[in-house]
């Protein structure tokens, strides 16, 4: 397995956030050694996982936008960002528990883990993983682009339609960044991906409420999201007994890219209290 590593509570007010347009930067690569020249030193490591269908490239310009106090590390899963395209785990609980096994040696620090759309859905099955196992939890469970688990996934039943048909539901639903509307071939290439990752966010089955995590959740949605609706977004209060905080954000599903100036406030919000070296 190859991987790139480069917080039922009430609901808080949502945020409000100016317009604006966030500064880019690149991609973090984090290695078990010294962190090579760009990425984050302080005492908080970031650890992000990419929605259906992308890869790594989702968090570039996250390190930069977040400053040196929050290292991030995205996550690379198998099959992506490789040659290959091959998918070493058809169930979701199996790629968990990899997860899991890997990054386990990293996550004795604080940390917080971020995940977007079915990343939302890993980040949150790997912080059940290790509160069953008794195992330090993150600092906040970041989750964007998503329902709370116990509701269906945005892209159930899709597996069942047809190549033209799964791409133009991509398209109307506004799921992919305007950039690609256009880009048949992309998609042509990315398909199987797309249809795997349907398939292991399908394997998960519902998650029930009667065992909330011991840890805060930040909830970040899209007010103009047309696969996740805003109340099945906060119904995410449901599955922590700590506070679950609902951030809205101007833009759809990709509201990270169509609003990143906004996203970051409120990221860097959540984030900052967590990276001051103690």
């Amino acid at each position: 397995m190859s991987w790139q590593p480069s917080d039922a509570g009430d609901v808080r007010t949502p945020h409000t956030f100016p317009a604006g347009a966030c500064n880019r930067g690149s991609v973090a690569v984090a290695h078990r050694h010294a962190p090579s020249p760009g990425v984050g030193t302080g005492p908080l490591t970031l650890f992000g996982f990419h929605p259906a269908g992308g890869g790594t490239a989702f968090f570039s310009g996250w390190q930069h936008a977040l400053g040196p106090s929050v290292r991030v590390v995205p996550v690379r899963l198998p099959g992506r960002d490789t040659a290959t395209g091959s998918h070493r785990h058809r169930r979701l609980s199996s790629l968990v528990a990899a997860v899991e096994e890997h990054l386990a040696p990293a996550l004795d620090k604080p940390y917080v883990l971020y995940g977007h759309s079915m990343g939302a859905l890993i980040a949150h099955h790997l912080t059940r993983l290790r509160a069953a196992a008794g195992r330090r939890l993150p600092e906040r469970l970041l989750v964007g682009a998503y329902p709370a688990p116990h509701l269906p996934h945005p892209l159930r039943g899709a597996r069942q339609l047809t190549d033209s048909q799964l791409t133009d539901l991509l398209l109307d639903s506004s799921a992919l960044p305007a950039s690609l509307h256009r880009d048949r071939r992309w998609f042509a290439d990315r398909l199987a991906l797309v249809r795997a990752d349907i398939a292991l966010c399908d394997s998960a089955g519902a998650v029930g409420r009667d065992e909330p995590l011991a840890c805060p959740v930040e909830v970040f949605t899209g007010t103009g999201d047309p696969l996740v609706a805003v109340p099945d977004a906060a119904a995410w209060r449901t599955h922590t007994d700590r506070y679950c905080t609902l951030h809205t954000v101007p833009g759809g599903h990709f509201f990270t890219r169509e609003s990143k100036e906004q996203f970051f406030d409120a990221l860097n919000t959540v984030l900052s209290p967590l990276s001051i070296p103690t």
